[in-house]
């Protein structure tokens, strides 16, 4: 009789209500050297296994079916093993049982699992230092561009600042009031683009492998440099404004 052990995804799929190990599934035979399928036989299924992720790190569970060797053998084979120590040392051992088996049976391509998943990825690598590379070039001109925009803003409200310290207003509360409206002005800003940066990042995720939404991290970082950057525009020239002589500033003006 022939048996086969099927994945979650395939009970899920195509027997969800009944027990898979009363069942049996059709399928064609795999024939050595022939590129048609051979004739559909019956598989009993003798065991369920959780899913496995053979379509690579970012693909979801597929339905699947494994028979034994035996019942249906295959010029090439890939196996893996499991054990706790350095993966990299295990390639002699396991040579070596493989040809007290069959001395003609040949190994190759031996990797760890690290360096399959290392392969896999590597477009997911590229991406990620593709877009991190656009994202710090759009960091320091978002940064640059928030100082320039609101220290230029300052800087033309010097008359205003001459005219409200000639008629009492003290440094500090002329200073308070300017990095208050432009901090203001830098916090609405900030909340619209992290808004945007969140409906990016459920794209993103969808893009890259272990990727979330939302990295707080990143998010805290790049939110600290851009309130710095708008505190600064502010600060600096509100705080050359407020050393000007009032009478001076208004003659200018």
């Amino acid at each position: 009789m022939r048996v086969a052990i099927v994945n979650s995804e395939l009970v899920k799929k195509y027997f969800p209500n009944v027990d898979p190990l009363t069942q049996r599934v059709s399928v064609e035979q795999l024939i050595p050297g022939v590129a048609n399928l051979g004739q559909a036989v019956p598989w009993q299924i003798v065991g369920v296994y959780d899913n496995v992720r053979n379509g690579g790190p970012k693909g979801d569970g597929f339905p699947e079916i494994d028979v034994p060797f035996a019942q249906s053998p295959w010029p090439g084979v890939s196996m893996a093993v499991r054990t706790l120590g350095d993966p990299a040392n295990m390639t002699k051992s396991i040579g070596a049982v493989i040809n007290s088996l069959d001395p003609d049976l040949p190994m190759t391509d031996v990797k760890t699992m690290d360096q399959l998943i290392e392969s896999s990825m590597g477009g997911d690598k590229f991406g990620a230092v593709l877009f991190g590379t656009f994202a710090v070039i759009a960091l320091l001109l978002a940064a640059f561009g928030i100082y320039g925009v609101m220290s230029f803003g300052v800087a033309q409200r010097t008359h205003e600042i001459g005219l409200r310290m000639a008629l009492g207003a003290g440094s500090s509360q002329v200073l308070g009031m300017v990095l208050k409206e432009g901090m203001t002005l830098g916090i609405i800003g900030l909340l619209i683009g992290l808004a945007g940066a969140y409906g990016v990042g459920k794209v993103m995720r969808n893009l890259l492998f272990g990727i979330g939404t939302i990295d707080y991290g990143a998010f805290s970082a790049v939110a600290a440099i851009l309130l710095l950057s708008a505190f600064l525009a502010c600060y600096i020239p509100a705080r050359r404004a407020t050393q000007v002589d009032p009478m001076a500033a208004l003659r200018g003006e």
